[in-house]
């Protein structure tokens, strides 16, 4: 059975710990010891929360693809297609726009919060060139017609790079622009791990053209310039406030009139169930009289 509680909680324990002695513990400090003051939190805290929300829903739908390398010292995120990638973390300058993301490494982004140092910005949303689709290509319909593309065009060489890069090629010109968009934004959310053929050398030739798309995008993006941003100082998350006072309802005036004739009509309830039950008794009595005798 194990040893008894002292918050009165109905559950069979044993050694490990009761969520619901927890409850009752917890509920019971409280009560004794209310807070002087609640944390609140401030404005901007809440629209930053709202903000990262928002991205990390876009990320987890695979919406939005970024960079290939921080945005403030320009290290890559992924050396090599074979190298795991370097986490970026999204920084927003201004909470209040969800779409203002400065993609950054973890040391630069605690530095950022700290100093508020300028930014540049050359990554813009959605990381894309063309919009997504909504629907997954069918890649191994495409795989197929590029691999008998490419039996086609080149039957007799032996040279894999060339091969790999007429397929790549042949592979891309046949996806839609928002296929291939989705493609490019599954690759660079998956880096090494992605394989989406299952064919070990197609998911091989298919990462190395992400690795290259991403740079190639990213020196592109950065060469041609981007947004001036500084971001808003820091300031804290939690503000103080006192408790609540619970309202108190005003108690309705004294009506001795009214008192009395509730107190009358309780009398003659009670008089009338006693004069019941006294009937009650008195039949039941007959009855069994009747029955014995």
């Amino acid at each position: 059975m194990g040893r008894r509680r002292t918050t009165g909680c109905k559950q069979r324990h044993s050694d490990a710990p009761c969520r619901d002695c927890n409850r009752i513990r917890v509920q019971r400090s409280r009560h004794h010891h209310p807070p002087a003051e609640l944390l609140v939190p401030t404005l901007r805290q809440t629209q930053a929360d709202n903000a990262a929300r928002y991205v990390r829903m876009y990320l987890k739908r695979g919406a939005i693809a970024p960079p290939d390398a921080c945005e403030r010292c320009e290290v890559p995120s992924q050396i090599s297609p074979l190298r795991p990638l370097r986490p970026l973390l999204p920084f927003h300058p201004d909470p209040a726009q969800k779409r203002l993301v400065a993609w950054l490494c973890g040391d630069c982004r605690r530095r950022v919060r700290a100093t508020g140092e300028p930014l540049t910005l050359s990554w813009t949303w959605p990381g894309m060139m063309a919009p997504r689709s909504r629907k997954p290509p069918d890649l191994p319909e495409h795989v197929a017609a590029a691999v008998a593309a490419l039996e086609a065009t080149l039957p007799t060489t032996r040279l894999a790079a060339l091969r790999d890069a007429a397929f790549v090629g042949i592979l891309m010109r046949a996806l839609a622009p928002g296929e291939r968009e989705r493609l490019y934004a599954a690759g660079c959310l998956a880096g090494p791990r992605w394989l989406p053929t299952g064919d070990a050398h197609l998911d091989a030739i298919l990462r190395s053209w992400i690795f290259n798309e991403r740079a190639e995008r990213g020196m592109t993006a950065r060469a041609a310039g981007g947004i001036e941003v500084t971001p808003l100082l820091a300031e804290p998350r939690r503000r103080r406030e006192p408790p609540p006072t619970p309202a108190r309802e005003p108690r309705p005036a004294f009506d001795p009139e009214a008192a009395w004739a509730a107190i009358r009509r309780a009398a003659e309830a009670l008089d009338a169930a006693e004069d019941a039950a006294v009937e009650i008794n008195a039949r039941v009595a007959r009855a069994v009289r009747d029955r014995f005798n």
